[in-house]
């Protein structure tokens, strides 16, 4: 089995960026649900134990979303890259 092509890799590629671009997607949107959650739990409901906890995967879920940003930047960089080495060639 022969390695895939420029072309193949970079339609691969691009399909892997629509892809994370999607979890990114879904990613902010429990971000503002969690941060919604936390204002109920925490200013309504007086769960202050419970808000904390929330805020804590607030934290965690905003730490995925920077890396995913970051790899969704990253791969599209090399993507275009590649992509321009291939019309170049």
């Amino acid at each position: 089995m022969s390695a895939p092509t420029i072309e193949e890799t970079v339609q691969q590629m691009t399909s892997h960026l629509s892809q994370f671009k999607e979890m990114s997607h879904r990613a902010k949107m429990r971000i503002e649900k969690l941060a919604e959650l936390s204002l109920i739990i925490e200013d309504e409901l007086k769960q202050k134990e419970y808000a904390d906890r929330v805020s804590e995967l607030f934290g965690i879920a905003n730490s995925f979303e920077d890396k995913l940003e970051s790899l969704i930047q990253d791969y599209e960089i090399e993507r275009n890259r590649m992509q321009n080495e291939e019309m170049n060639a």
